[in-house]
């Protein structure tokens, strides 16, 4: 089984391959369609992300101790996003997400697409995810 760190380095291979910063946002929405859409009636306000421009829904869940990410986001790019979180974790443990450290905007060119309040909120939903594996590691409910 291949670890976060070695799927991120696929999905910056990815991007890169796509091209330049046009090829890699064409490459990035493309990613947002492979999303499964959550039905409206999961987008609820007790699972938005805060600090994103976006609105994103995600909820983080832990079956047998391994994550589920299920998100939506009401942009694509930001979809496309949620997805590359979903590739690179799910079904890991909480250890698994907390030692990866996420470098597919600053290694790609999303790091030029991105504002800094797009970035900031690329952080934020990596964040909610971190704090639900820490309470996941210290026995509490996520």
């Amino acid at each position: 089984m291949k670890t976060p760190d070695q799927i991120q380095d696929e999905i910056i291979q990815g991007f890169l391959d796509a091209g330049d910063p046009l090829a890699q946002f064409e490459h990035l929405l493309g990613l947002s369609y492979q999303l499964p859409e959550m039905p409206e009636a999961d987008r609820t306000a007790d699972v938005l992300v805060k600090g994103c421009q976006s609105q994103v829904w995600l909820y983080v869940e832990w079956p047998n101790g391994l994550l589920n990410i299920r998100g939506e986001s009401d942009t694509l790019m930001v979809r496309g996003v949620i997805n590359m979180y979903k590739a690179m974790f799910d079904g890991r443990p909480p250890q698994d997400v907390l030692s990866c450290k996420i470098r597919f905007v600053d290694e790609t060119d999303m790091a030029a697409i991105f504002d800094p309040s797009r970035k900031a909120g690329v952080a934020s939903i990596f964040e909610t995810i971190c704090a639900s594996a820490r309470a996941q590691l210290a026995g509490e409910v996520a």
